[in-house]
Formats: C-alpha cells, structure tokens, sequence
C-alpha cells in the first residue's frame, strides 16, 4: 500500500492487515464481563487466533494470563491492527499515539462523530487526516468491526459470535456500514448452515469503506456471494467498476440500500452520517450492473440463501408442487404479482407425471399432488424427480401443509430424496409458522443444504430475484453494444434551443416536424407557407424551458391572417414574461397528428453517470409518475421489455379499438438517446416532451438540451 492509494478514491484501499493481522492491540481492555475488549479477547481464544495479541489497559496488570501495557506509547513498533475500546473523547489522540508507534490499522467502535454533530465531524476530519499523513488505515469509526472466519480474526464485540469452519467455496461475504445489521446478517446466516467467509461492519467510513471490502471479496477464492447493507455509497463509480468485475467472476452482489423514502434519507444520515442519493437512479446504474437490489432485510437473506446454496442458476422458472389445491390458487395469484414465472413443462414431462399421479388428479404447474400424498409418499418424490429433469425448469419449490412433527417430517424426507440429483435451486416450505414441527426436519434440510422456509411468501420473492439474475445475466453475456453516436454537430449548439435541438435529434435518426425558424413576420410568412397550414408558433429562447406556461406557444394557425396575429400576440408573452429577453427567433413547425404522449429523458448524475427515462408524457409524467428508469447500456430487446414494467403500456398496446402503437420505433429513440448520453460527455440532460407515438412511427414535438457551463 502506497500513501497515493490511500489518498485516491478511485482506486481501492488495501485492507488485507485489517482482515488478517499476524498482530493485534487491543486499547481499552478490562475485566469487566461483556465490555467489548473483554469480548474480543475471548473471542480470540475461541477462534485459537494464531497471531500476536498485546493489551493496553490502565488498571490491570494482567488479563486472561496476558500482560498489559499501561498506554499505546508503551505497544511495539508496526503492530498490524489496533482495536480502540475507547470513548469518543480519546479517539484523536489515541489515533495520534498510534500513528508515533507506526500501527498499521486501527478499528475505532466509538460512536458520536459525523453521525451526531459538527464538532463530531470535526474530530472525524482529524482522525483521517492523522491516518493519511501516516499511511495507517482506518476502519470506523461507529462500527462493530469485523470477522474474518477464513483465517479466525474475531474483530468485533458484537454479541453471540461463533466459530464456522469454512473449507472451500462457496461461501457468504457479508458487508454493512450498520454493525447491529452486519451482526444480524451474520447470526441468520449462521443459524441456516451457510458458511460464512467475512462479516465486516464499515460505520462512518471516515477512510475505509464498502469499496475498500468489497474489492477484498471479489478477489477471495472462498466468497461466492456478497451480501450487503448500505445505507451510502460514497464512491458510485469504484462501485459500478468492482460490481463489474464480480460480475465477469460469477460472483453475485445482493444489495438492500435504505433511502427510497425522504424519512429513510434522514434516518440514514443521523445513523451513519451519510449523505443519500436518488434512489431510482442508484437503483437503475446498479441493476445495470447485475447488482441484485432487494427492498426487505427477507429477501436479503434469502436471497443470499439460495444463491450461495446453489451452483445452477438459470433464467428458467419455478415449478411448484403442493398437497393443497388452496395453496395452488394462493400461489397463482402471489407468483403473478411478484412476477415469478410458472412454466408450462414439456410433453414428456406432463405424460410422465400424468403417469404417477392419481386419476382423479391434473397435470399442472403448481402441481396439486393432492391428499392423497398422504398415504403414497412417492407423490412427493417421483413427480418431482420428473420437474428437475425438465429443461423448462429453473427451480422447484415445495409448498406442503405440517400435519403432526411425524408426518411433517416423512414429507421432508421423500422431498429430500427427490432432490438429492439435482443441482438446480429447491426450496421447502412447510406452511404454518408457529405450528409444531420435528427439529429433524429442520437439522435435514440443513445438512441437505435445502432452504427451508415457514412462509411461501418469501420463498416465491426469493426464486423470483434468483430466476430474474439469471436472466441479467445471460442478457448481459449476449447483449450488443449500444451504438455511440458520433455526430458532426457540436452538442453546445444542440443546448441553445428547441430547434437546435431538434436538429441534433434529427442528425441521429429521431424523426420531427417539419419547420424552420423565422426572425421576423415576412420570414414566419414564407415558412408557413413552404410547410403548408397549420402551423405552430413557438419562441426560442436557452431561457424558455416551460414555453408554454407564458403563452410562448400557439399552435393550430391555419392561415396567413391568424400568424399575423399570432405572431405579434406571441411576442407580447414573452416581453410581459422576461421583459430583458432578446429571442433567437421563432420556430414556425407544422402541426403534428395526435398519437400518444410519451416523455423520453436523459440526464447525467454528477455520482452516478447518465440514465435515460420512459414515460406517459404531456401532463401525464406530473399528475401519474409512472416512468421508468433505464441503462442507457441496455439493447432494443431489453428496453422494450422495460415498456412492458409501465403501468401505461396497454395504451401503447391499443385500446378502446385503437390501434396499437409502433413500440419497436420508441424503444430505437430510448436506445439512440442512450447512445448520445454515452458518447457526448459533456451532455448533461436531454427532455423529449412529447414524443408522440403512433401506429407507425414516432415524432419528437419538443427537445430541451442542457450541457455542462
């Protein structure tokens, strides 16, 4: 690690003396049961932690057999990693003290900086200072520290902390800025037999943060699965760069990240002291990196459940087999809302199982194995042997109702015989949580390494976002790179107004009116005529954003006389409106047919980089909202997949007898305009307001262009 690293925030920090120091100092220790010194010690005498330990404690001698040093002045030179089990107010100075002895880490669990207070921010500021001007890493502060169950490294004081073997992948990386969550996270994995490779908690992230670990991760042999809880991403484009290559390694990044809501924002920053962004826009420039954005702290861990469980991932959908017809109803319904696909299997597959079951039955997906699974366990093996064999199928999920703990566990067992060839995803639900089952059942399907669930609820979302990644994944392997398109026009031009817009637009294959601009009534005169009545009036102006709002606009003019009036009219708006604004003309355009309003957008977050934006356009995009957020990275194919997420898109199919709209020619805008984002740095924002879409074709009525000063 140079003092350059650690100073540049694009590049990663190296943390590997903090996630495997051969010597350890911990600053604060006592023997008072459960403080977080004591803990750690014990913890390190539970994991048989190999390396160095030194103890700095004022009022002990000894503890746990181990001398103490009476302060960090007194510790060795160069000691990997020092623990502070101190309060706020000694945090600088002990930082200090660690910088004169030459520590290479130091881990501070005290909370009260940027979190709380300017001073608090302060105090933070000198801490990193301090650490940079010694090149000495720091973790924290306001953190639970970490674990490192590969080579045994208990560095946290969080509670009910045990050992796991972890002898090969794959196993479960966990990162959190919150430590009561990365310890939550943990202790559910834990409990469900997952093998866990880190658990890291990165607090305020005064100098190391998610990054910095999730660069360690990616590179881990053992670490599969990664998953996280973050509550700021302060490095976006570090972050999009590592999400990409765990990405090209096979390696899956579960993400839950608060901030969807203007309360979660706040509780975010008096938390950790983070600074949110917009979430849709983090959430489309993450998902474009096959990131998996989870909204509960249930699909986080299920989630990560199942893909740490499971090798075979496929796009392929869920067959379900239940032995209650009422549960196939309810699955119907919830696999539709959470958009979990139920294939139709194959002919073989249906005659197979048309076979096993019993005459009064049907061959469906669910499959209701009916009650009388009751007295012929094979219904639960042999139909499902048939499912996992078929090509159509991605995953299967068993939907069975308790009876007693006995007959509760003679269903696991023949579902666990059905299971044992197959490596694609099977998850068990045993419906009725609360209701007694056999700890067998649950120690069973644990050793089977077979997620087991109390709910079907979570198990659908679950298989949903696990079918849905595969899918992400195989697009991104076969997807075309978006077309850049190389214009010979200067985008600044494009930004001075509509109609230096539209021919931007028009240069890169958008279709628009037809039109041209006057500087006075002869000149609108002439136009008007060349393009035949009626026409639309429109002033030009980089200052007109919202023409329409001052009177700016005036369309249906369908003669000479009406222009006249038109024209003088139109220059009496604006001069009421900005009274110092000199035009740089006035559009004359040709009134456009009606089709349907679409709204396509585009704009580049300072953090982020660019997105595009689809909606129902006109006053529609302010009164309903409904917009989607997309990669300007995406193909035609994938675009036109996102239309069909607009809760709008049966107007663009036809309805009420109208004809359906050309979606393949608006899908070509959305994948040009993102194009343009792509190539034309310095372009900030692009707002199409209305594109009309009609049966055939498409038109832009109106272009805002915005660039960097």
């Amino acid at each position: 690690m140079t003092s350059k690293q650690i100073q540049d925030p694009s590049t990663p920090i190296s943390i590997e003396q903090v996630l495997s120091p051969e010597s350890i100092a911990i600053v604060g220790v006592s023997t008072k049961k459960g403080a977080p010194g004591q803990r750690i010690l014990n913890y390190m005498n539970d994991f048989a932690y190999s390396g160095e330990i030194y103890l700095v404690s004022k009022n002990n001698e000894q503890i746990n057999g181990i001398e103490c040093f009476k302060s960090i002045e007194e510790l060795p030179e160069n000691i990997d990693c020092v623990i502070l089990c101190i309060p706020q107010q000694a945090a600088l100075e002990s930082v200090e003290a660690c910088a004169r002895r030459k520590a290479n880490s130091v881990v501070i669990f005290a909370a009260g900086f940027a979190e709380e207070s300017d001073t608090g921010k302060k105090t933070q500021q000198k801490i990193v200072d301090v650490a940079r001007e010694n090149n000495m890493i720091v973790v924290g502060p306001n953190c639970m520290g970490l674990s490192n169950f590969v080579d045994n490294v208990p560095l946290t004081f969080a509670p009910g902390l045990k050992k796991t073997e972890v002898t090969g992948p794959p196993a479960l990386g966990i990162i959190a800025q919150s430590g009561g969550m990365m310890s939550n996270l943990r202790e559910i994995s834990q409990s469900r037999g997952i093998p866990i490779s880190y658990a890291i908690s990165t607090g305020n992230e005064a100098l190391t943060g998610i990054e910095d670990f999730l660069a360690y991760l990616i590179e881990d042999e053992l670490t599969k699965v990664i998953t996280m809880f973050a509550e700021q991403i302060k490095r976006p484009q570090l972050f999009l760069e590592l999400a990409g290559k765990a990405r090209e390694k096979e390696k899956a990044i579960v993400l839950l990240h608060p901030g969807r809501s203007d309360a979660s924002k706040e509780a975010a920053q008096s938390h950790t002291g983070s600074l949110v962004g917009d979430y849709q826009i983090i959430k489309t420039k993450l998902e474009e990196k096959s990131v998996i954005m989870v909204e509960t702290i249930e699909e986080l861990t299920d989630v990560s459940w199942f893909l740490t469980a499971f090798d075979n991932v496929s796009e392929q959908g869920t067959a379900i087999v239940t032995d209650s017809g009422a549960l196939k109803g309810f699955s119907l319904d919830f696999c539709n809302d959470v958009k979990l696909d139920l294939p139709s299997v194959e002919s073989d597959t249906y005659r197979a199982i048309e076979e096993i079951m019993p005459d009064f039955s049907s061959v469906s997906n669910p499959l209701d194995i009916t009650a009388q699974a009751l007295t012929d366990m094979d219904l639960y093996t042999k139909p499902a042997q048939k499912l996992l064999h078929d090509s159509k199928v991605g995953s299967l999920l068993f939907m069975v109702l308790p009876g007693s703990p006995e007959i509760g566990l003679a269903k696991g067992e023949a579902v666990i015989q059905a299971v044992q060839q197959s490596s694609k995803p099977v998850a068990f639900v045993m419906v009725g949580e609360g209701s007694p089952i056999s700890d067998a059942l649950v120690k069973k399907m644990r050793e089977n390494g077979i997620p087991f669930f109390r709910t079907p609820e979570r198990a659908m979302r679950a298989l949903s976002q696990v079918s849905n990644y595969g899918k992400k994944i195989r697009q991104w392997k076969q997807r075309s790179p978006n077309e850049q398109y190389l214009l010979n026009v200067d985008v600044k031009e494009s930004a001075k107004n509509e109609f230096e817009g539209k021919r931007f637009l028009k240069k890169a294959g958008i279709s628009v009116p037809l039109g041209a601009l006057a500087q006075d009534l002869e000149e609108a005169l002439t136009i008007a005529e060349d393009i035949s009545y009626p026409v639309v009036l429109k002033a030009q102006s980089k200052r007109l954003k919202h023409k329409s709002d001052i009177g700016a606009v005036i369309i249906n003019i369908d003669n000479n006389q009406q222009l006249q009036e038109a024209w003088e009219r139109l220059h009496e708006n604006v001069e009421k409106a900005h009274p110092d604004l000199i035009l740089d003309g006035v559009l004359i355009e040709e009134m456009s047919d009606q089709g349907i309003e679409m709204v396509i957008g585009a704009q580049r977050d300072n953090d982020w980089g660019p997105v595009v934006m689809v909606g129902l356009g006109g006053i529609w995009i302010e009164v309903l909202k409904d917009i989607r957020f997309i990669s300007p990275f995406l193909d035609k194919e994938e675009i036109i997949e996102e239309l069909f997420k607009l809760r709008s898109f049966e107007l663009l199919q036809g309805a009420r007898g109208t004809k359906p709209a050309d979606i393949n020619a608006l899908a070509d805008v959305i994948l040009k305009i993102g194009g343009i984002m792509l190539n034309y740095k310095d372009l900030n924002e692009v707002d199409i307001n209305p594109l009309m879409v009609y049966p055939e074709g498409v038109k832009a009525l109106d272009a805002l262009f915005v660039t960097q000063e």
